[in-house]
């Protein structure tokens, strides 16, 4: 019953050199760096709403699974559970007149989502749901959504610490125009991006070693071995 699906969902956002950005003298001052301004991040999460499959019977499931490249040769699927990590970043900014009558476009708001997509448990359809080997499968499906909920919980506190500290490296960019400031506004998320992709590669890594602890074979033995003696 090996388990975990991951996926990976954030805001593409294109990068734009801004040639009047890049012709501004070495020496010359930042007419923005003279500007006060704050920036507010919003991390939000989700479990995603779980559903439940049993449209598909073991070879399926074995098929399904081995698609995904969870289930190894030689071994099959009696259930499956598989879930999504999602993320996006969205950068607010604003526009401000500088003494030199270029634009300085500062981030404001800074919104981050960390969280699942639509997770679904499979079980095998020919499994009678009053059966001990229907409870058992159902359990170990629900042993790897606890996993991923905990370590969800786990990481989002750490994760908020750690943009907290980057939120003011992405700097307040000068433009020559507004019409320039949209692209400002994409290239400067896309900063944000780069800097928050680290975090949840992280989060991503523990979470799918933290799931292999429970697809071992020896925990497959002791699972199986309940319901030697049931029906």
């Amino acid at each position: 019953m090996k388990i975990l699906y991951l996926t990976s969902i954030f805001c593409i956002c294109a990068a734009f050199n801004l040639s009047a950005a890049e012709n501004i003298s070495a020496g010359a001052a930042d007419p923005c760096a003279n500007f006060d301004y704050d920036i507010r991040l919003n991390l939000t999460s989700s479990y995603g709403q779980l559903r439940y499959n049993t449209n598909l019977d073991r070879q399926a499931l074995t098929e399904l699974g081995r698609s995904y490249g969870l289930v190894e040769d030689g071994m099959s699927a009696s259930g499956l559970s598989l879930i999504g990590v999602d993320w996006s970043v969205s950068l607010d900014t604003v526009a401000r007149a500088a003494a030199d009558d270029s634009v300085c476009i500062f981030p404001t708001g800074l919104d981050v989502f960390i969280g699942f997509r639509e997770p679904e448990i499979y079980i095998d359809n020919t499994l009678p749901q009053n059966s001990c080997r229907y409870r058992q499968v159902l359990r170990h499906e629900h042993q790897h959504l606890q996993i991923s909920v905990a370590a969800l919980e786990y990481f989002l506190p750490r994760i908020r610490r750690q943009i907290e500290k980057q939120l003011t490296s992405v700097r307040p960019r000068r433009v020559e125009s507004l019409s320039a400031s949209d692209a400002t506004t994409a290239d400067m998320n896309e900063a944000y991006v780069a800097l928050i992709r680290p975090l949840v590669d992280e989060f991503k890594a523990t979470l799918l070693y933290e799931q292999k602890k429970l697809d071992n074979p020896e925990n497959y033995r002791y699972e199986s071995a309940i319901c030697r003696n049931h029906p």
